[in-house]
């Protein structure tokens, strides 16, 4: 029998870099469909015209399945952050993610560290996973075919291409892994160049950078931000841990990003710090990991990083293509429940963690007010434009703060 030919929609709300365009396109590539980025009354429209048989969204904290949802479009979810393992755990959070998640077809995850943590989670708590399967955000094959290496900078360059925070104040939230300020000073005070190609901000947001020596660049689309690449000693891979919540950088030493494979499909070594046990996938191969910023340790690393030969062969083998089998299994796994009239849809009950009143936060908070008047919620009391010590709490406490829009809540 032959199998029916898949009509899909790919909406892609917010960034479209990364593990959007990575594992978008090398679908689109093989098993077609349209792609519809950041354009709600465009998809609907498509929908209601064109009747697409999936569609593949993203997850974290997008709202971009209920459209699935309420059209009953089965769904293959890109889950490329889990934001209960950043934020913490609480009933609003959980609720809009188990219903995302257990109304999937079908699930591609980036780490075995979410795998296990989404297991676990569902264990604990009688969630029902969907089938899924772990795939890495590597390049595709077409974006390091062509690649011709530029004329290298003099000296010493290092290269940042990926997320970044502007602000050594916003450290303290759940995003302040992304603070690099500290880190690439120590590169500066230890005579190397470092150049930001910034995924999250535009250059005019990224002055501190600029203010302590780094060159900042518009970004590029990801072949052209390659070949720019190939002009640099190395790339940097790695997170700020000063000031961040626990949880946060917790769960950046669990990811699998992009940046493992970025610098080598430009035929540049990494340099690992902090980046958690996505390291191991590089270290002694093509790239290197310090355990400081000392600067002994940084004026080290043009002696490591000769020991190291990156070949065609290694850039060859890391691209996504090589996945092809998993994602034709994701889409054979969506497509039955097209045929599938009587596909359950979950209907959560208000608390998907179930969490007593009297039961204590696993976290410790601190609380900000950012209002102008004092505010008295949950048994304290805090003053305008200041910020909380780490408070213990119940979980009645936790909702009463939480409710008042003045006031901020940072996991510790």
């Amino acid at each position: 029998m032959k199998q029916k030919k898949q009509k899909i929609l790919y909406h892609i709300s917010r960034w479209y870099e990364g593990t959007a365009y990575k594992n978008i396109n090398i679908m689109k590539d093989n098993f077609g469909g349209i792609i519809i980025k950041d354009n709600v009354q465009e998809v609907r429209q498509y929908i209601e015209e064109e009747h697409p048989d999936i569609m593949v969204i993203r997850g974290d904290t997008r709202p971009d399945y209920k459209i699935a949802i309420k059209y009953k479009i089965p769904y293959l979810l890109i889950e490329n952050d889990i934001n209960s393992l950043r934020r913490g755990i609480t009933d609003e959070l959980t609720r809009q993610e188990r219903e995302r998640i257990e109304n999937a077809s079908a699930m591609i995850l980036t780490s075995e560290e979410h795998a296990k943590y989404l297991i676990k989670e569902s264990k604990d708590n009688g969630w029902e996973l969907p089938y899924f399967k772990v795939i890495h955000t590597r390049p595709l094959k077409k974006d390091i075919e062509g690649i011709e290496p530029k004329k290298k900078l003099k000296g010493l360059n290092l290269v940042y291409a990926g997320g970044i925070m502007p602000g050594w104040e916003r450290r303290k939230q759940p995003f302040g892994y992304r603070c690099y300020h500290e880190i690439f000073t120590q590169f500066i005070k230890a005579g190397w160049n470092v150049h930001i190609y910034s995924a999250s901000y535009n250059t005019g947001k990224l002055s501190e950078y600029q203010g302590i020596g780094c060159r900042v660049y518009e970004n590029l689309p990801y072949k052209a931000l390659l070949q720019e690449m190939t002009r640099y000693t190395a790339g940097f891979h790695g997170y700020n841990q000063t000031g961040v919540p626990k949880l946060a950088y917790k769960y950046t030493q669990m990811c699998v990003g992009n940046k493992i494979w970025d610098y080598l499909a430009a035929g540049i070594p990494t340099i690992g710090f902090q980046g958690g046990k996505g390291m191991r996938i590089y270290k002694d191969k093509w790239g290197i990991v310090i355990k400081d910023l000392e600067e002994n340790t940084i004026k080290k690393i043009p002696e490591e990083l000769e020991k190291l030969n990156i070949t065609d062969q290694m850039r060859e083998e890391n691209v996504m293509d090589k996945d092809i089998g998993k994602y034709k299994k994701l889409i054979k796994t969506v497509m039955k429940d097209v045929e599938n009239k009587e596909k359950m849809v979950y209907y959560l009950p208000e608390h998907p963690i179930k969490t007593k009143d009297n039961v204590i936060l696993k976290n410790r908070i601190r609380v900000r007010n950012k209002g102008a008047r004092q505010i008295y919620r949950g048994g304290y009391i805090f003053p305008a434009g200041e910020t909380s010590g780490e408070l213990v709490i119940n979980m009645r406490t936790f909702r009463e703060i939480k409710a008042h829009v003045s006031l901020i809540i940072e996991m510790v």
